[in-house]
């Protein structure tokens, strides 16, 4: 795996479910987020916290597969939210105005979870691989 390539984990929390991405976010791992997104709306998410806290790129494509998550989720009657990012990830939802429009809120990382594993992921994907508590 390259050091920039998406990583992405799945945990499972009392009330939400989070998706924690490391790296960059841009086409060669858009569509894993949401193959990863659609999943755990599938297992029943009420709440999809998305963590950018540690991606430090985040492309057009990238941008997009965010918006599509959110729709995704607004579908399925699931809300969703997503951590502030750092560096140009962060620049990129200020420059698009997004910073007003998307829900942001903190990760939470006190809260107890446990890992998920998520599907085989397209290419550009990483797989989170096997559940543990963490």
């Amino acid at each position: 795996m390259e050091d920039d390539a998406l990583a992405i984990r799945a945990y499972e929390e009392p009330d939400r479910h989070v998706l924690v991405l490391a790296g960059e976010l841009d086409m060669s791992g858009a569509a894993a987020f949401e193959a990863a997104a659609i999943q755990l709306c599938g297992l029943g998410a009420q709440e999809l916290l998305v963590d950018i806290s540690d991606v430090g790129f985040i492309d057009s494509s990238g941008l997009r597969s965010i918006l599509t998550v959110k729709a995704i989720c607004d579908e399925r009657s699931c809300r969703f939210s997503m951590t502030h990012g750092s560096g140009q990830a962060e620049r990129l939802f200020e420059l698009t105005r997004l910073v007003e429009l998307l829900p942001f809120r903190r990760s939470g990382r006190t809260r107890p979870r446990r890992e998920i594993e998520l599907d085989a992921q397209p290419a550009g994907g990483e797989d989170s691989g096997p559940s543990a508590l963490v």
